[in-house]
């Protein structure tokens, strides 16, 4: 009997598991977008021939959801978080001494990633140069940009049609 109980519990306990394996962080947004959950994505972005890991950001409040890709370098100092949205597309930069927002580099536009700063609001943009000088995990800059990236598009409450 007992074996049975724990035979259940584990096959419970792994269910509950895989299904919230692809959900890498929730948080509040501290605006009228809501919660955001940042999910795993199947959906990869490539650049110089190489598959580069995907993330989702999606809002409580909003329809509209925004893809991120990670870009490594072969040393594992700098990661660049290139952003991807229906308005606006940059990039996040860590480096081990700070965290923050910078234009595309030319390869990621090379790759098919399309340019435009027509909505981006400036004035955001300059206070998000760097948001933190600590050297954050990959969660807490997704996490970051789940927060502050929809401050860069201008109107965003407009643009990312808020309930």
């Amino acid at each position: 009997m007992k074996k049975m109980i724990s035979l259940t519990v584990l096959v419970i306990v792994f269910s509950f598991a895989a299904i919230a394996e692809n959900v890498i962080r929730e948080g509040e947004t501290h605006s009228a977008l809501g919660k955001y959950t940042i999910e795993k994505s199947n959906d990869f972005v490539v650049v110089s021939g190489e598959e580069l890991e995907t993330f989702i950001i999606s809002y409580e409040n909003s329809t509209k959801s925004i893809k991120v890709a990670v870009d490594k370098d072969k040393k594992g100092k700098l990661k660049n978080y290139i952003v991807i949205g229906d308005d606006l597309s940059l990039q996040y930069t860590c480096e081990p001494s700070h965290f923050g927002v910078g234009q595309l580099d030319k390869k990621y536009q090379e790759a098919g990633v399309k340019v435009s700063n027509e909505e981006l609001n400036l004035n955001a943009y300059y206070h998000q140069k760097v948001l933190t000088r600590s050297n954050p995990t990959d969660r807490d800059c997704l996490g970051l940009i789940a927060c502050f990236y929809p401050k860069l598009v201008i109107n965003y409450e407009d643009a990312f049609a808020c309930k």
